[in-house]
């Protein structure tokens, strides 16, 4: 169970939580489009998305420290193709102020998920607690997709590639959310769709809800847990509108 009079914060995991869209359609689209900054080096698409994958992976990994998860992409990427880190993430950026936009076609809000955040921003601190896959310029459009950018939401923390050292499922990337929000995992809840991206953190102490959606994420990227398909504890689970309800519920009579 969840006691809200408990709860400072909450978590918002983003992909298939409140943004919808298709890993399957979104990532090679996503792959057409970046390859083009990379077609002298690595010309055919195939062996291009191999890397990328693969370089994405290592996003996933803590070593080596020291290192943002952007960096680590760029330090795997880089020999493979020739280049040095900084022109790698160049390039990358560059796509992302450019050309990521044309994206936001596979994407769309997730029902109930605007009012949702615009509900519990008023009350609570809330933080995009999205893996930390990509830069700060396209989590943040991201958010604008979903109706729930920065000139709407005053977000606490956004988690990004380029600001973080850990990622999704490791414990150790929670660990770093709290401790750059100074909050404790008691007064603290994760809100996502992934049983152990997600839910994995419920191991912290921080309590968990579990978005139920019509079908599991098919993800691309996967890890040896995914594999493992664990059981992590679940406070609560429902759709984002049963969560928005009951929210707004507590949020009401609390003000009574």
């Amino acid at each position: 169970m969840i006691d809200w009079n408990e709860i400072t914060t909450l978590l918002f995991d983003l992909d298939n939580t409140l943004i919808v869209f298709d890993e399957q359609e979104f990532i090679p689209l996503y792959g057409k489009n970046i390859h083009a900054y990379f077609r002298n080096e690595i010309p055919s698409y195939e062996e291009f998305m191999k890397l990328f994958l693969s370089s994405t992976h290592m996003m996933l990994k803590k070593e080596p420290n020291g290192l943002t998860n952007l960096e680590k992409f760029a330090v795997h990427f880089s020999p493979r193709v020739n280049l040095p880190s900084e022109e790698i993430v160049k390039r990358f950026l560059q796509f992302y102020n450019t050309q990521f936009d044309q994206l936001s076609q596979v994407i769309t809000p997730a029902p109930c998920a605007e009012a949702l955040i615009e509900l519990v921003s008023q009350h609570f601190d809330i933080v995009a607690a999205t893996n930390p896959l990509f830069p700060r310029v396209a989590t943040e459009k991201r958010l604008n997709w979903g109706n729930i950018g920065l000139t709407k939401i005053p977000w606490l923390e956004i988690t990004v590639a380029d600001e973080y050292y850990n990622a999704k499922p490791n414990l150790s990337y929670y660990k770093e959310v709290l401790k750059r929000i100074n909050k404790s995992p008691e007064e603290c809840v994760m809100i996502g769709n992934d049983r152990v991206n997600d839910m994995i953190a419920g191991k912290l102490g921080i309590k968990t809800y579990f978005i139920e959606t019509d079908t599991a994420p098919d993800k691309i990227i996967t890890t040896e847990l995914d594999r493992e398909k664990p059981e992590f504890p679940i406070d609560r689970s429902g759709t984002l509108e049963k969560l928005y309800l009951e929210l707004k519920t507590f949020i009401s009579n609390k003000n009574n």
